[in-house]
């Protein structure tokens, strides 16, 4: 026996499924489209902050962060600038300020804002860059920083920065001079290592410390009549830009200068091997900032980044006024001469 099972009474109840189920979907995608529109148009604050006063016409690395974040294709509501004015109590106060203001990332520039920064960042998320050896700021794990804070150092080991001076003098570096700016925050951390590094190295090490521009004359002098055979200038721009006031008094010894910063290989040092911090804000600073902003990692779980391979600035110039030989096999390896 054949059984006709009817269905036109289940035809309304189906076609209000169907019904409910397409305007479902419908909301769906809407909603869907609305968030992504919403995520796409969001615009971000973001704070830049240096701890020194820099010209007002002057290229600075925050006027490029800048200009790089705005070519991420990232829509900014405000991108701030602000300084410590050269002084810590100054930037404590100002980044304590910053800290209330609920902005999206605040970026730090140098070692010298990364101190205040560390005491006075709670609640908003930030990445530092042009720091020294982050673990003397603070960080002791470099795969996982903590505190909502990660970024960019351009450490570069002072034992290999030593070992690349002694090639560049053909091995015969015996005793070393070293200069440190007083005031700058780096000082702390590159003293300890200065020191360790010439131990391990057998190289003997004299030290002087300068407070003033004044002084640097003074201090280089008193470094060549123990009779170095090269003067290292650490991380402050006060000696990186005053080079000129000393650097006829080494000349005159046929002591070369050395520097951790290109920055005094342009000014008269003799080589430096160090990062670029145009190529870390491009290779590592912005895509953290992208990840920060875009897809809301925390800085904190973000390991702290560093350019691959230092570059190497070698003054031929200067290495000619020396009378110092330089290998080829080292010219080519330098990233840029003078």
């Amino acid at each position: 026996m054949n059984h006709k099972i009817d269905t036109s009474k289940d035809i309304p109840y189906i076609e209000g499924f169907m019904m409910k189920n397409i305007i479902t979907l419908f909301i769906t995608i809407i909603f869907t489209v609305m968030t992504l529109d919403a995520v796409q148009e969001r615009e971000y604050k973001v704070a830049i902050f240096d701890f020194d006063v820099r010209e007002r016409n002057q290229q600075t690395v925050a006027k490029y962060i800048e200009k790089q974040l705005k070519n991420t294709g990232l829509k900014f509501k405000k991108i701030e600038h602000f300084t410590g004015r050269d002084s810590e109590i100054t930037s404590l106060r100002v980044l304590k300020k910053l800290d209330e203001k609920s902005y999206d990332l605040i970026i730090t520039i140098t070692s010298d804002s990364m101190v205040p920064a560390t005491h006075a960042l709670k609640k908003t998320p930030w990445l530092f860059t042009n720091i020294n050896n982050p673990r003397f700021f603070g960080i002791r794990d470099a795969l996982n920083p903590g505190d909502k804070k990660s970024g960019v150092t351009y450490y570069v080991p002072v034992i290999q920065q030593i070992k690349f001076f002694n090639q560049v003098m053909n091995k015969k570096l015996k005793k070393v001079g070293v200069i440190f700016d007083y005031y700058a925050q780096s000082r702390r951390a590159e003293l300890v290592e200065f020191r360790e590094a010439s131990l391990k190295l057998h190289i003997k090490y004299e030290i002087k410390l300068i407070k003033k521009v004044d002084e640097y004359r003074t201090a280089t002098k008193e470094l060549l009549d123990e009779n170095v055979e090269a003067i290292i200038i650490t991380s402050s721009g006060k000696l990186y830009d005053n080079i000129d006031k000393v650097i006829d008094l080494s000349n005159a010894k046929k002591v070369p200068i050395f520097s951790v910063n290109k920055k005094g290989v342009a000014n008269g040092a003799l080589s430096a091997i160090a990062s670029d911090y145009y190529k870390m804000v491009d290779e590592n600073l912005i895509p953290m900032a992208i990840d920060v902003l875009k897809n809301g990692n925390n800085p904190g779980e973000m390991p702290v980044q560093h350019l691959e391979k230092p570059f190497i600035y070698l003054n031929l110039t200067q290495a000619k006024k020396l009378g110092l030989e330089i290998s080829e096999e080292l010219k080519q390896r330098v990233s840029k001469k003078y």
